[in-house]
């Protein structure tokens, strides 16, 4: 039997089409992050994207019911899934993180709770839970910058960081995030490995 990975890559290179026209407004779910909001990204070059919407995640969580039925149940329960990476040269580097900063504090302020900050070797890591009145999780984004050190070949290639934002909108449990992971093979969710809450 395929993976369920597998499947993933096929249904949505077939039906892309389809989904695109039923779109919802995910804005209106407490747990929506919206990229656009940072301002150093808004002219940084893209280099993948992820988007998978709720229609398309409860059909991965049927497939995936002969795995698991914890992470078939999570998967149902979330509304969407979207993944960005963003190439960051030397130019904008600090009006990125300078962007990055901002947003934390905007976020904060939304009512987002922010549970992981690092910021080591070049690897900034931001990382917000969004609760609900019941405590339960709505919403889960994870802003990352990854930058070059002086140990790297920067002459050779143009690309001296790389932001990665994550954004997963829903009924979440944190503790089945790194089977979720496994699931979709999605970027940036490894950076939930073992941490634990931090602040300022």
């Amino acid at each position: 039997m395929k993976s369920t990975k597998l499947f993933i890559v096929l249904f949505f290179a077939l039906s892309a089409g389809v989904f695109a026209q039923q779109k919802e407004d995910y804005s209106k779910y407490p747990g929506f992050f919206d990229y656009k909001e940072i301002a150093g990204l808004k002219n940084a070059e893209s280099l993948s994207e992820v988007y998978l919407e709720e229609t398309l995640l409860k059909m991965v969580a049927g497939m995936a019911q002969d795995k698991s039925d914890d992470v078939s149940n999570m998967i149902g329960g979330l509304k969407l899934v979207q993944v960005n990476e963003y190439k960051i040269d030397k130019s904008t580097i600090s009006n990125v993180e300078n962007s990055l900063d901002v947003m934390d504090k905007s976020l904060k302020s939304k009512g987002w709770d922010r549970i992981v900050r690092t910021n080591n070797r070049g690897q900034l890591t931001n990382i917000y839970v969004m609760k609900t009145s019941s405590d339960e999780f709505a919403g889960l984004t994870i802003l990352s910058l990854s930058k070059k050190t002086e140990s790297d070949d920067t002459e050779k290639s143009d690309l001296y960081g790389k932001v990665t934002c994550v954004n997963i909108v829903g009924k979440i449990d944190l503790s089945k995030l790194g089977n979720l992971t496994k699931e979709l093979n999605l970027p940036g969710l490894d950076k939930m490995k073992g941490k634990e809450k931090k602040d300022e």
